[in-house]
């Protein structure tokens, strides 16, 4: 499988203080029809919760049989909100995903994804203390 991956920078003045701004990697698995993708509900944050999008879009012709989604989350300055996990618009139960606190670790287990479909999971974040 090739892999495209593309970063953004933008320089500005924010607040009369030079700014540079990094978005996070977007990683392109070149597979015709099968796609994952995550997005912030916020491209910058003040305050409340950030809520992540996950989509896993199955374009092809044949069943993406039981996806497990992992996802290492960067706990410098946010904490993972347990309970704030829906699978397709519904709360996730405990054996449907699992936060490891050690590892910071992030674990989805997903429906098949049949043809011309996708599954979306949300879950939230909190700026640390």
């Amino acid at each position: 499988m090739n892999e495209l991956n593309n970063i953004v920078t933008a320089v500005g003045n924010y607040n009369n203080i030079p700014t540079t701004l990094t978005s996070n990697t977007s990683v392109v698995n070149i597979i015709e029809g099968l796609s994952l993708h995550k997005e912030a509900d916020k491209t910058n944050w003040g305050g409340g919760n950030l809520e992540y999008t996950i989509t896993i879009d199955n374009q092809t012709d044949k069943i993406y049989v039981k996806p497990i989604v992992t996802d290492v989350i960067d706990t410098t300055l946010v904490d993972f909100i347990d309970g704030s996990v829906e699978i397709n618009g519904v709360i996730a139960t405990q054996d449907q995903y699992n936060y490891n606190e050690a590892t910071h670790t992030l674990t989805v287990n997903l429906d098949d994804v049949t043809p011309s479909s996708n599954s979306t999971f949300t879950f939230s974040v909190k700026k640390k203390d």
